[in-house]
């Protein structure tokens, strides 16, 4: 058995820079641990999560494994996606998707009861011995969209984000719409610009903390810009402007891979 040991959306790893995942054997899972089934390669090897308690600090983490600072590291994998493999990728986002929805989800929203998961299974169930209630790992659709009027894309940026730097837009999908309606009303809302031609692009598991990212291309049916107060600003960006955004990030995070990429490098293709 080979074990992910997450901690919230913290992989243990090995000590170094190079981020390669620190797996651990059934001889090193604490009394109290609870091991939850991943999944199996090609050669038969089957891997688990350990999940690992959110409220230690990583020194105290690393010693409820029995390990010390020399021995592994908690680390954050969000802008480092870019150096796993798959299916390790996989693995590794389906582990601290887990291990975020589990954090949050303690207590049983229908009887405030503990919640504890169900025995060799991805499923939490309540201890309460009048009417026990199953509870299934939540997962949050979103939009994520490339939006284009000929050789042009539309971007925008969040206040928080560094300087000059602009990515597609995106949204949450609400009750009731489909993913395509979330397209145009995120679009309408975020820039005042009107689309259509709405097409699938393509999906992204992003467990930070539980989304799954739908992406879209859709035509412009108006130009004109008005940035909401969701954004810091959006505008319009020709072929070479995105392709020169897209090397200062591979600068800057060149192990940052997303789905919001891939977008772009569609942007600099010929429509």
């Amino acid at each position: 058995m080979n074990i992910l040991a997450v901690r919230r959306n913290r992989l243990l790893a090995h000590p170094g820079d190079a981020l390669a995942p620190r797996y651990l054997s059934e001889d090193d899972v604490p009394a109290s641990g609870q091991l939850l089934p991943l999944d199996s390669d090609e050669a038969g090897n089957a891997f688990a999560l350990l999940e690992v308690d959110a409220a230690l600090d990583d020194r105290d983490a690393l010693a409820a494994l029995g390990l010390g600072e020399d021995g592994g590291r908690f680390a954050d994998v969000m802008t480092q996606l870019g150096r796993f493999a798959e299916p390790e990728r996989r693995r590794v986002l389906r582990a601290i998707a887990l291990a975020q929805w589990s954090h949050e989800n303690r207590y049983c929203s229908n009887c405030g009861a503990d919640l504890r998961w169900d025995a060799a299974s991805r499923t939490k169930s309540c201890s309460n011995p009048q009417k026990t209630h199953r509870h299934f790992p939540r997962t949050d659709p979103a939009t994520i969209m490339l939006v284009r009027d000929g050789d042009r894309a539309l971007l925008g940026r969040q206040k928080s984000w560094p300087a000059g730097m602009y990515s597609t837009l995106a949204g949450f999908v609400e009750p009731g719409e489909t993913a395509e309606d979330a397209v145009v009303r995120e679009v309408f809302e975020e820039t005042g610009v009107r689309v259509g031609d709405v097409r699938y692009f393509g999906s992204e598991s992003w467990p930070f903390p539980r989304s799954l990212m739908l992406a879209f291309s859709a035509r412009a049916e108006t130009t004109e810009v008005t940035v909401s107060d969701e954004l810091e600003d959006a505008r319009w960006f020709t072929r070479d402007e995105i392709a020169a955004m897209q090397d200062r990030a591979r600068t800057r995070m060149p192990h940052f891979e997303t789905i919001a990429r891939r977008l772009l490098e569609a942007a600099v293709e010929p429509a």
